[in-house]
C-alpha cells in the first residue's frame, strides 16, 4: 500500500521510557531487560527528533507515554522544548511518581494530563491490575491533589485532567462510579476495552473473542452504561461510534473486521530507543536517530507494514488510534 505523498500522520505517541514502578497485567513494557532500558534516547536525542518532527509536520499535538514517563526527570525539559517550538504536549501517567512533583507538573508545558485508573470504589481492583498494593491510594492522592491545586491555586497554570480506564471483568460495576467521580472532580474519562482479551480471564475461545455468557452479558450492560452516561452529559470522552464498536466486539466479534484500521495512514509512534512504528504491534519502519521521520513514513518498509495492516485481523482497531 503506497501512501499519498501529501498524506501526513495525525496521531503521535512518544514513549520516553519503558521503566515503570507498576507491574500491570495489561502491559509488557516493564518486562524489558535492564540492559535494553539503558539504551533509551538521551534528552538531546529526543530534542533532535522533536525538531525534525516539527519541521516536517508544523505545529502538532502528541502524547508522551511509557512505561511511566515521569520516571525521567528530563520529561519536563522535553515538553518545554516541544512547546517552545509551538507543539501541544500531553502526557499519560500512573501517578506514582507525582506526589513530590505536583507543583512542577502544574508549572510545566503539558496541556493534558491523563491518569491510568481502573477503579474508584474498590481499591483492590486497581491494585491487582497494576501489580502493587499501594497503587490505588498513591494514584488517587496524586489525582485529587492535582485537581485541587489546578482549581484553587492561582499561582498555577490550568491543566486539563483525564482518567483512562481499562475495562475488565473485575471493574464492570465501576463504570458509573468512575464517571460520577470524574463529574464531581471536573475531569474527563476515556474507557478502553481490552483489544486482545487478556484482561477477560474467562475467555472460552481467545482466538475468536468468544466470552463466557455471564461476562458477555455484564460487559454488554457496562457498555450500555457508558452510552447512557455520555447521553446524560457525564464527561465520557469516547465517541458514540467507539462505544457502539465495543458492543460489536463483545456481541458479534466477527463483525469487527468490517471496521477499517487506519493506523497505517494516521499513526506515528516512537519508542524510547528511537524506533518508529505506524502500528504498535508491528515491526519498526526505521530509527529516528538515523533517519528523518518523513523518509521513514514514505519508505518501502512503511508501505509493506501498511499492507500487513490491511490483512491484520486483530481487534486493536478499537483503540483510540481509530476513534477520537
Amino acid at each position: 500500500m503506497t501512501i499519498d505523498k501529501n498524506k501526513k500522520p495525525v496521531s503521535f505517541s512518544y514513549n520516553n521510557t519503558e521503566r515503570c514502578q507498576s507491574r500491570c497485567i495489561t502491559c509488557n513494557g516493564w518486562k524489558t531487560p535492564a540492559e535494553v532500558q539503558q539504551k533509551e534516547m538521551t534528552l538531546e536525542e529526543w530534542k533532535k527528533v522533536l525538531f525534525n518532527m516539527h519541521n516536517w509536520i508544523g505545529n502538532y499535538q502528541f502524547i508522551i507515554s511509557g512505561g511511566e514517563p515521569f520516571i525521567r526527570d528530563d520529561v519536563f525539559e522535553m515538553a518545554k522544548y516541544a512547546s517552545d517550538l509551538g507543539d501541544t504536549v500531553n502526557i499519560v501517567t500512573n501517578g506514582l511518581a507525582l506526589p513530590d512533583k505536583l507543583d512542577k507538573v502544574l508549572q510545566s508545558s503539558f496541556t493534558n494530563i491523563t491518569f491510568s485508573l481502573n477503579s474508584v470504589e474498590n481499591p483492590s481492583i486497581h491494585n491487582t491490575s497494576r501489580g502493587r498494593n499501594d497503587a490505588f491510594q498513591r494514584t488517587m492522592d496524586s489525582i485529587q491533589n492535582l485537581v485541587y491545586k489546578n482549581k484553587y491555586d492561582s499561582n498555577h497554570k490550568w491543566k486539563n485532567i483525564f482518567l483512562s480506564t481499562v475495562v475488565m471483568p473485575s471493574n464492570l460495576s465501576e463504570i458509573r462510579p468512575i464517571a460520577e467521580f470524574c463529574k464531581t472532580e471536573g475531569i474527563g474519562v476515556s474507557y478502553q476495552l481490552m483489544d486482545n482479551g487478556d484482561a477477560f480471564s474467562t475467555l472460552v475461545d481467545s482466538g475468536n473473542q468468544i466470552y463466557g455468557s455471564d461476562i458477555k452479558k455484564a460487559a454488554l450492560n457496562a457498555i450500555d452504561e457508558m452510552i447512557r452516561l455520555k447521553e446524560e452529559g457525564y464527561p465520557v470522552c469516547n465517541g458514540f461510534s467507539q462505544l457502539k464498536a465495543f458492543k460489536i466486539l463483545i456481541d458479534t466479534p466477527e463483525e469487527i473486521q468490517n471496521i477499517q484500521c487506519m493506523v497505517g495512514e494516521n499513526n506515528f509512534a516512537i519508542d524510547p530507543y528511537g524506533n518508529c512504528r505506524i502500528c504498535f504491534c508491528m515491526e519498526p519502519i526505521g530509527n529516528l536517530k538515523e533517519s528523518l521521520p518523513q523518509d521513514l513514513w514514505y519508505s518501502e518498509k512503511a508501505d509493506k507494514v501498511r499492507e500487513n495492516i490491511l490483512k491484520c485481523t486483530k481487534n486493536c482497531r478499537l483503540l483510540n488510534c481509530n476513534f477520537k
